[in-house]
């Protein structure tokens, strides 16, 4: 059974869930089905277009080579079959859909979820699917109508349109008991010399480009997307942290973040290939979300 209040998902949308699990018995679970359900909708589907889509096997489930050359032609009949079922529901006074959001793990736990929970009073029949990724991987997202929008460091894609969410100041990140901790500034030049670490989420490519900038060679000995693992390896002195300042919100390590000389700052943007192409409930969102952004700036 659907939630109530809920469209019925599209046949579309069960299939590129199925595509993109790799497995109907997660889809099923995903869009609130059986498993049985969904096999019918998928052979359905199948029968209607003529073509085997999938590749079942006992591992679960793979495109074909048709399944393949279909998938963007589904992704655009998934999205018209929701916009239709957003503006019936909108004749009759609902406002409902669903919104896919690409973007990466600082945006998503400390720009994004506090604009959920206020988005979700107004909005409580709009579902959300989040998919984390970074700038490259939200970029192809959206190149594919993964998502219906997403966040990224700028510089962003010719063609998109976006607007910026914040400027993050790069900062050094240091254990507490390091020498570096009582710096005023910590110059850029330490990171020639210094173990360091990069958070692997779209910013070290901003970072690296301004050690480029300042034609420093930085002694990277650790990148990963786990912002935990960067953190834990400062607090335990094997390296020097370079990154967002976002990142280091409500941890509960032991390090602490410094300025750099000279200070660097990335562009964190929401992204979208078209908004007047955008679903009804994306732009709802992308409103909503630009109205907090104002009432939460300094006056």
């Amino acid at each position: 059974m659907q939630k109530e209040g809920f469209p019925v998902t599209s046949k579309y949308a069960v299939f590129l869930k199925v595509a993109e699990l790799g497995s109907m018995s997660k889809a099923a679970m995903h869009c609130n089905y059986s498993q049985s359900a969904v096999s019918q909708i998928i052979s359905s589907l199948e029968d209607e277009l003529q073509m085997t889509l999938l590749n079942r096997s006992q591992s679960g489930v793979t495109l074909t080579s048709d399944g393949e050359q279909m998938l963007p032609y589904i992704r655009h009949l998934r999205d018209a079959a929701e916009a239709v079922a957003e503006q019936a529901a909108r004749l009759h006074g609902l406002e409902i859909g669903h919104i896919r959001i690409g973007t990466f793990s600082s945006v998503s736990c400390h720009v994004l979820v506090p604009v959920l929970k206020e988005f979700k009073t107004d909005y409580p029949n709009i579902s959300i699917e989040i998919r984390e990724g970074d700038d490259a991987s939200v970029t192809e997202m959206l190149l594919h109508d993964e998502v219906d929008f997403g966040f990224m460091d700028a510089p962003v894609p010719m063609g998109f349109d976006s607007f910026l969410v914040r400027r993050d100041p790069f900062v050094a990140v240091v254990p507490e008991d390091s020498p570096y901790a009582e710096a005023e500034a910590i110059p850029l030049s330490v990171y020639s010399s210094e173990p360091t670490a990069l958070f692997d989420e779209g910013s070290q490519k901003e970072a690296m480009g301004v050690f480029r900038r300042n034609k420093i060679s930085p002694r990277v000995e650790y990148t990963s997307r786990d912002d935990n693992l960067i953190l834990s390896l400062i607090e335990n002195n094997l390296c020097l942290g370079y990154m967002g300042k976002l990142i280091l919100t409500k941890n509960s390590y032991r390090v602490t973040s410094r300025p750099t000389v000279p200070q660097y700052y990335r562009e964190i943007m929401l992204v979208v290939r078209s908004i007047k192409n955008a679903s009804p409930a994306a732009v709802h969102f992308i409103e909503f979300f630009k109205k907090h952004l104002a009432q939460a700036a300094p006056q």
